[in-house]
């Protein structure tokens, strides 16, 4: 007791002599070295932690890396536990001081010591100094996590809670895959949200492994991963080239059952809203827009695909529109009608008004000349023409 309450006053005095930095450091290297036992090496960091003083890390770095070195000495349970706690102050202080010289030590600490939480700091502390060398190794780490936890569960987790953030904070591309995964493997519901959190912060453009996703995952993960399309910081021809993949993947993939073409259905309807929203004008995805109309899954693909044409505008698309609308004219004059027909006739010529496009006229005017058509039908193709120039 004497000794800890000279090492407090030792390091006080250190506090308010006004030494230099570099001499401030080595007298607060000695007073740890002088301190004995696991108790005593704790409080004196402890007091260094609480100056609030970047000088002092190399200090805790030192003192982490002897902790590493001699961990085999501290076999009983109450010295475990007194070495955990501390080696975890030591990682938490290192990190807040960004004092990347200790990444060697952290990295040791993850992979020699069992206590979870003290693992999970250490990764934390890697994420913050932005100790990027580390980063591969980190998700690979949290990718064998995402297959399968081991025999102890709860361990596994924190330390798996530990890499998401650790990769967050790294914000290197090579950690979006692995965090991704982490949404919907079989943490608990607390750390499948924090990966959810945590993937649009990763990196600002993640459009190559969101790609990937679309290529090769099952049709939930590639919504997912569109998803994430959605919200990225990807300039918007990255979005579009996306989008795009997602569509015709959906039109693609065959699908095994009523539940996997509802998926690609979905998909498909997410990828038809993304190119709107992006306003996507290129001619290559009308072929998939008129695909998603003839070969819907239900009305609501059919009428994304209407939409999706109309917003496009180019003379490609109108062409497609003025094609799909001069059909549904024929069909009505041989008497091939139904309430989902008009209504699609409808929704057609509605979207033939927002290209402003003059290709639709004659389209346009064949509709008001057939006097088949219901008068809602014949209003919408007369309101179109005028919205024609």
């Amino acid at each position: 007791m004497k000794r800890l309450i000279c090492l407090a006053v030792a390091i006080l005095a250190v506090s308010t002599t006004g030494l230099w930095a570099d001499e401030e450091t080595e007298v607060y290297r000695q007073i740890y070295l002088g301190a004995e036992g696991l108790q005593q090496k704790y409080a004196a960091a402890l007091n260094l932690i609480e100056l609030k003083d970047r000088s002092v890390a190399p200090v805790l770095s030192e003192a982490l890396g002897e902790l590493m070195r001699t961990q085999n000495n501290y076999l009983e349970p109450s010295e475990k536990e007194a070495f955990a706690r501390t080696v975890r102050m030591l990682a938490v202080a290192l990190g807040d001081y960004k004092y990347d010289d200790a990444a060697p030590f952290l990295w040791t600490l993850v992979q020699q010591v069992r206590e979870p939480l003290a693992r999970a700091d250490a990764l934390i502390a890697l994420g913050k100094m932005r100790a990027t060398a580390y980063a591969e190794r980190i998700a690979l780490m949290l990718r064998n996590f995402d297959i399968a936890p081991g025999p102890d569960k709860e361990a596994d987790e924190k330390v798996a809670y530990g890499c998401i953030i650790a990769l967050e904070k790294l914000k290197d591309p090579r950690g979006f895959m692995p965090v991704f995964y982490a949404t919907d493997a079989w943490y608990t519901q607390r750390v499948r949200q924090q990966a959810e959190r945590s993937l649009p912060n990763i990196t600002a453009d993640p459009t190559d492994a969101i790609m990937e996703l679309i290529r090769n995952e099952t049709s939930e993960r590639k919504i997912a991963a569109l998803k994430q399309n959605a919200i990225s910081q990807a300039g918007q021809d990255r979005k579009i080239q996306a989008a795009m993949l997602a569509l015709s993947t959906g039109h693609l993939n065959l699908a095994r059952d009523r539940t996997e073409a509802k998926n690609l259905g979905d998909l498909r309807k997410l990828a038809l809203r993304s190119l709107m929203a992006f306003k996507a004008t290129g001619p290559e995805e009308v072929d998939l827009a008129l695909k998603s109309f003839n070969d819907g899954f239900d009305d609501e693909e059919r009428l994304l695909g209407l939409q999706a044409l109309g917003l496009n505008g180019t003379d490609t698309a109108a062409t497609a529109l003025r094609d799909l609308i001069l059909k549904m004219d024929r069909d009505q004059k041989a008497g091939i009608t139904d309430e989902v027909r008009n209504r699609m006739a409808k929704a057609a010529i509605e979207n033939a008004a927002i290209t402003k496009n003059r290709i639709l006229r004659p389209a346009l005017l064949a509709i008001v000349s057939n006097d088949k058509w219901s008068g809602g039908v014949l209003l919408a193709a007369q309101n179109a023409i005028k919205a024609i120039p």
